[in-house]
């Protein structure tokens, strides 16, 4: 709080941020109206550049693409990163029920304002089951799904004839996997039961907020050594807009379709980081999604793509090469 107070620079974040080429766009979404949504788009030089939309997860936003997005451009792809609706500067839909399948629906409008008939999505946390969506949703569209986060949380456990064979790594997943759901839940049930109330009492206390954020960017990262400034400035990013709408995610998806695992049949990668608190052993992944690509790295965590940039890119260029026609 010391140096919020006396040392932090809003206005100098702010140009950081505003270095993204940001864009906003009108999306209809059945049944909800029209949402103004926030995104950023940039451009690869490359010739034959592949498109890309990125989704953000909680606690995140669409910042989170600032440190991958160079070695994306680079790589050869167009990316896209919106504000999920609510979150940042994206307009929050005014009636409940506006799930992650509705969420898919606003984003893959975006797409193809842009113009891209095709395209490939990475995600995690929320945005790997939008992504995941996404690829069943728009079969002819969405080309490859790659995630950092295999969602099994509220789903059964898979079953098997005989019990595979666990890597190491594997072996690792599982407990930090049934740690999260025993130990590190709580916070799932609030903001799924109580958003409102959670969310005033958030943003009455901007002290509030900061701690609840950095609970989680603490425990789910993999000892990122965290700035303070980056600490208030992904805490800002979920004031501004009020803490409310994005914790409303967790209640409008609570009873969606998660008694069962979905199968997802599109194309799928996987980059599987150490302090990934929701990863699931690949026999595990492959009962919910037709996995081409696995990838186990021995650094990083939820927010791989601000923690260890560098290798979920080069998973990504190597997977969405591979699948792209």
């Amino acid at each position: 709080m010391d140096f919020w107070r006396n040392s932090y620079n809003w206005r100098e974040e702010e140009a950081g941020l505003n270095r993204l080429p940001q864009y906003m766009t009108k999306v209809h979404v059945a049944g909800f109206g029209d949402l103004e949504m926030h995104f950023v788009h940039s451009i690869s030089t490359a010739a034959n550049a592949v498109p890309l939309l990125f989704i953000h997860d909680w606690p995140g936003s669409f910042a989170e693409v600032t440190k991958i997005l160079p070695l994306l451009n680079e790589a050869g792809f167009h990316v896209v990163a919106p504000s999920l609706p609510g979150y940042g500067f994206s307009q929050c839909p005014d009636k409940p029920g506006f799930t992650y399948e509705h969420v898919a629906e606003s984003v893959h409008q975006i797409m193809s304002i842009l113009g891209y008939s095709e395209y490939v999505v990475q995600g995690g946390d929320w945005g790997s089951d939008i992504a995941r969506n996404l690829g069943k949703e728009y079969p002819a569209k969405v080309k490859a799904v790659h995630i950092n986060h295999v969602n099994l949380i509220t789903m059964p456990e898979p079953e098997f004839d005989r019990e595979p064979d666990y890597t190491d790594f594997e072996k690792r997943s599982i407990e930090q996997y049934r740690h999260f759901t025993r130990k590190e839940f709580a916070y799932y049930m609030v903001q799924g039961s109580k958003p409102r109330t959670l969310g005033f009492a958030m943003h009455d206390s901007p002290i509030g907020i900061l701690a609840w954020m950095m609970d989680k960017l603490f425990t789910w990262s993999d000892n990122y050594p965290w700035k303070s400034s980056e600490l208030v400035t992904w805490t800002l990013l979920h004031y501004f807009p009020g803490p409310t709408i994005a914790f409303y995610m967790y209640k409008e998806n609570q009873a969606t379709k998660r008694h069962e695992v979905p199968y997802e049949s599109t194309p799928t990668g996987v980059s599987a980081f150490p302090g990934e608190m929701e990863m699931v052993p690949r026999a595990w992944a492959e009962k919910t999604a037709n996995i081409v690509f696995w990838q186990e790295h021995d650094k990083g965590g939820h927010f791989a793509a601000w923690e260890n940039p560098e290798a979920l890119a080069e998973d990504m260029v190597k997977f969405f090469r591979s699948v792209w026609k």
